[in-house]
């Protein structure tokens, strides 16, 4: 956080890992687009966050995080859960994924359709993402609440 250069394992397909790029400029990402590569990326590196959106590897988010809960060597690392493409999903739909993926051991659920592809909420997104990389005694208070209307 404030400069820190965090390395990110960022699980997305294709069309969201130009997004993800932008909003994580300059930090180390290891963008995979497989569970298999994924897999094979956590074998050895240390992440400091795991950013997994929802339609990674054919909408297979949680398959990739129930793998992750299975293996106490990722436990420690943080993950953030996401829908980056817009969706017809429901708000309740959202909110019933939310509760999910905590179940599944992800620290945050964000619906990246409520932030704007644009500088400002851009920020706000890198913000909150970084704070999760923060050790908590340099975590400053974030909302990952959207910004107003």
């Amino acid at each position: 956080m404030y400069g820190k250069t965090y390395r990110i394992l960022t699980a997305v397909n294709p069309d969201t890992a130009e997004r993800i790029s932008r909003i994580l400029k300059g930090h180390d990402l290891v963008i995979v687009q497989t569970i298999e590569a994924a897999q094979a990326q956590l074998g050895g590196d240390n992440f400091e966050l795991i950013f997994v959106g929802a339609r990674f590897d054919e909408s297979r988010m949680f398959d990739f995080l129930d793998f992750l809960r299975n293996h106490v060597e990722h436990r420690k690392v943080p993950i953030a859960a996401a829908v980056v493409i817009p969706t017809k999903m429901t708000p309740d739909a959202l909110k019933g994924m939310s509760h999910a993926v905590k179940i599944y051991g992800a620290s945050l659920f964000m619906n990246l359709n409520d932030f704007p592809d644009e500088p400002v909420s851009n920020n706000r997104v890198r913000l909150i993402l970084e704070t999760l990389c923060a050790p908590p005694d340099a975590v400053m208070s974030v909302a990952a609440a959207p910004p107003p209307a």
